[in-house]
């Protein structure tokens, strides 16, 4: 299957992946003097973000903060790796990956080389996960720094943010059809090192259609809030009541699998 997206430099990826998932805006550019980087010798960003979760909700406890800032801190590089490998057929080079905390959040960011590393498929998953594994466990260092996450559950919690990846790629690309994610899913769960962390599930709706959802294996936490929830993939609901969640949901959704 020929690529979404045809691109010849990574500044061509970027804005390609910021077309498909607005928010996810990457520069080539030498790190701003504030971003968040995997630099032991710079802590101070990952412990700002942390520090705003304790504060905006003391009531959450360490579970949640660590859970939160976590996430934040790995969304946009497993993103822009399953975006490009599976939409654009290519990697770019994570290390030296800047990014711009924005409050609480983390949105935006800069990569130091504009080279791609192209090859199929299976070669760019395998360096893509090896790529991952490297780029993260540095934030999970600098945010043990603070507060200690379980790296089973900051594990579980990376294999879902890739999986919700690969599901945001099909929404891009209707050419990956169920049984595709379904193949590629353990795949890259397998780069990642996390091959049982995650899983997607098959949810048929109604009016006929097969839709693909997470199957979580770890809880974000985000239902310790005064605000809070169980989400509709939390694996703290039964399973009838997380599929019925899901139906509601996915039948909202107008794209079809």
């Amino acid at each position: 299957m020929s690529p979404l997206f045809s691109v010849t430099d990574g500044a061509g990826l970027l804005a390609a992946i910021s077309r498909c998932l607005p928010g996810l805006d990457g520069v080539i550019a030498p790190a701003a003097a504030d971003a968040i980087t995997a630099d032991a010798a710079n802590p101070a960003p990952v412990a700002a973000l942390l520090q705003h979760w304790r504060q905006a909700h003391p009531e959450a406890g360490p579970h949640y903060w660590g859970s939160r800032a976590w996430t934040l801190l790995l969304w946009q590089p497993v993103y822009l790796a399953v975006l490009a490998v599976q939409l654009a057929g290519c990697l770019p080079r994570l290390a030296g990956m800047a990014q711009r905390r924005q409050g609480g959040f983390v949105a935006g960011f800069s990569l130091a080389h504009g080279e791609l590393q192209l090859g199929g498929e299976a070669a760019l998953i395998a360096a893509a996960g090896q790529a991952l594994q490297a780029a993260c466990q540095p934030y999970l260092a600098l945010l043990n720094q603070e507060l200690k996450l379980h790296p089973k559950m900051a594990g579980r919690l990376q294999a879902d943010c890739l999986l919700a990846a690969l599901l945001h790629a099909q929404r891009c690309d209707a050419r990956l059809g169920n049984a595709r994610l379904l193949a590629l899913a353990p795949q890259w769960l397998a780069a990642l090192a996390q091959p049982d962390a995650s899983a997607l599930m098959t949810v048929a709706l109604d009016d006929g259609r097969q839709r693909l959802a997470l199957e979580r294996k770890v809880c974000c936490q985000h239902f310790r809030r005064c605000d809070g929830e169980l989400c509709s993939t939390c694996p703290k609901l039964k399973p009838a009541a997380r599929l019925a969640l899901l139906k509601q949901e996915l039948s909202a959704d107008a794209v079809t699998a």
